[in-house]
């Protein structure tokens, strides 16, 4: 049998040789091993001074927890690495702007003490401003199906995109911060089905843009062309139609609040500097997006947006376009795949017949960039 003999232990071997274990003591912040027979003399082992301590539940520590630990500043609390909340490992207590994240209230973090470095990219992955989901005359890729009340049935396909020449600022793809020279360009085409697909009218969009995203706000500053052209075939149809050459120059300028990852709410007026066909210098848009938060990475979630469109041109007459639907956004890029519903009421988004009102509910698909 062994006994306890103050700070150290005795024990008796198979043979009843008695056999002196070590004595372990502490002495400001020293071990101090004292082994009778095992050691000649005292060695001393520097205890770790005390920081983050990782508790593994599910394996080894992985990389990040380790890197993680020179980068950002934690308390001496322990670190889990297994999230009891949801029954899963923890991947990254970090999103993908570098902030953190808080799993469990019992263990906050702080900001990252140190940003990723802003530096110059030629044509850079991603954007770090994005079209507005409800917005018709924006640069995309859409096909939306509609009746209206004077028992049309239209088509409306838009074939464009917007794409970064120059950034200044993070490398991501999606979430990054900094300052980016766009360009963009769409064709906005309206189709009449029941007049076996003829085109009625086409509007035409180029621009370039000046973007920033800083934390939670973005803005934009820059240049569009808009020219609207009425289809041959809806020429032939009524040959008393006289053409207008809509046209304007503008600049515009925008800004973006997202009071969280879920939510934007955005404002721009642009101002055309050059026009003709009745157009009017001023132009107002505002909106509201919400998307909701994904089961899974393949699942998607439901998306609201609403966008008020005000132009000089109709007196101001307010056009409201509203969409609601499903939407997948790619884990990389932030482009964005949606399907759903679309209501309008107010002015045509068409500006060869801008003067004439339009309602109507139809459905369609949104490719964004």
């Amino acid at each position: 049998m062994g006994s306890w003999l103050g700070s150290g232990f005795s024990a008796r071997a198979a043979d009843d040789a008695p056999l002196q274990m070590p004595t372990i003591g502490s002495q400001d912040g020293e071990l101090e091993l004292l082994g009778s027979g095992l050691m000649t003399e005292a060695e001393t082992v520097q205890m770790p001074q005390p920081g983050p301590a990782f508790i593994d539940e599910e394996g080894p520590v992985p990389n990040w927890a380790l890197e993680s630990a020179e980068y950002y500043e934690q308390s001496s609390e322990v670190v889990p690495l297994y999230d009891n909340t949801s029954n899963r490992s923890v991947q990254s207590y970090f999103d993908d702007t570098g902030a953190s994240l808080v799993p469990n209230a019992s263990y906050p973090y702080g900001e990252p003490s140190c940003a990723e470095p802003w530096t110059w990219t030629a044509l850079p992955d991603g954007l770090l401003w994005h079209s507005y989901l409800a917005a018709p005359h924006e640069p995309r890729i859409s096909t939306v199906i509609f009746g209206d009340t004077d028992h049309g049935i239209y088509w409306d396909a838009t074939l464009g995109g917007r794409v970064g020449l120059l950034r200044y600022g993070t490398g991501d793809a999606r979430g990054g911060q900094g300052w980016q020279w766009d360009v963009e360009g769409a064709a906005m085409t309206r189709l009449n089905i029941r007049e076996q697909e003829d085109v009625e009218s086409v509007d035409f969009r180029f621009g370039t843009l000046i973007t920033t995203r800083q934390g939670n706000w973005g803005a934009k500053f820059g240049y569009f062309h808009i020219s609207s052209h009425v289809g041959d075939e809806y020429l032939i149809r009524n040959p008393l139609f006289e053409r207008i050459n809509y046209v304007t120059e503008s600049l515009v300028l925008g800004g973006s609040l997202y009071p969280n990852e879920r939510v934007r709410i955005y404002g721009e007026s642009a101002l055309a500097v050059k026009r003709s066909g009745g157009a009017k210098p001023w132009q107002f848009q505002t909106g509201f997006e919400y998307t909701g938060i994904p089961v899974s990475r393949t699942s998607g979630n439901p998306f609201f947006a609403v966008n008020l469109d005000l132009r000089e041109a109709v007196d101001f007459d307010p056009a409201w376009t509203l969409q609601t639907g499903w939407q997948w956004k790619g884990s990389k890029s932030g482009n964005q795949f949606r399907t759903g519903l679309q209501y309008h009421n107010g002015p045509t988004s068409q500006f060869e017949f801008f003067y004439e009102d339009e309602h109507y509910l139809g459905g369609g698909v949104w490719y964004d960039y």
